[in-house]
């Protein structure tokens, strides 16, 4: 590659970077808003969570047209490829985090949940913990660094002790009528959501060690990616 191509490439690759850091912003703050107007009954705050989803869905649509074109194109080599493939990949778990936001704000406007304010607030923690891991995983993307990825995706751990916990304490419920059993059901349902943000940032940190030692390797369970 010539170094006018290979410079060329550097602007592209930097404003490919910027869309993926765009997407991933949108949905920390997706995830943040959501869990606020979850624990607060905040309805005009749920709706922006749900019309924020939409830009979320056309910011995955450019990456992966972007990343597309780039790969024909430019047929990249080495690094430059890894970085392309990782951001198309990326965006998928972004999207999907996404929705579990808007789910989380679409139940906003449930008030009988002043009944279950334990799990109400419980659930909004592991939802912060997502957005936490989210903000920490986009950092290892910029810097590419394995390592710092690897140290984000073993907070997946508290995250699944989290739902563990909460879905121990909804088992133990004795719901006294069909109105009860829905709200338990749900939030079974919005526990499970959120421990999924776990898993969708844990999937980043894979391609992230992808992009950094060309390996996408397991890095939670019992059998961990040591570098």
């Amino acid at each position: 590659m010539d170094m006018k191509k290979a410079s060329n490439l550097d602007d592209k690759m930097r404003f490919y970077q910027e869309m993926l850091i765009q997407m991933v912003n949108r949905v920390e703050e997706a995830i943040y808003q959501a869990q606020h107007a979850f624990r607060n009954h905040d309805v005009d705050l749920a709706r922006k969570v749900m019309a924020n989803d939409w830009f979320i869905d056309q910011l995955q649509d450019m990456v992966e047209n972007d990343g597309v074109r780039m790969l024909i194109s430019e047929a990249p080599y080495g690094h430059y490829m890894r970085h392309i493939i990782a951001g198309m990949k990326i965006v998928s778990s972004l999207e999907r985090m996404g929705d579990h936001a808007s789910h989380l704000a679409k139940m906003s406007t449930a008030q009988e949940y002043d009944l279950c304010v334990p799990f109400v607030e419980r659930i909004g923690e592991m939802a912060l913990l997502g957005a936490t891991m989210t903000r920490k995983a986009v950092e290892a993307f910029m810097d590419v660094k394995a390592e710092k990825a690897i140290e984000v995706a073993a907070m997946d751990d508290k995250m699944d002790a989290m739902r563990d916990a909460i879905n121990a304490d909804l088992f133990a419920m004795q719901p006294t009528s069909s109105g009860e059993m829905e709200r338990v059901l749900n939030l079974f349902y919005l526990t499970k959501e959120m421990e999924r943000l776990g898993d969708h940032v844990t999937t980043i940190c894979r391609w992230i060690v992808y992009m950094d030692k060309g390996e996408r390797p397991r890095l939670n369970g019992s059998a961990r990616y040591q570098l």
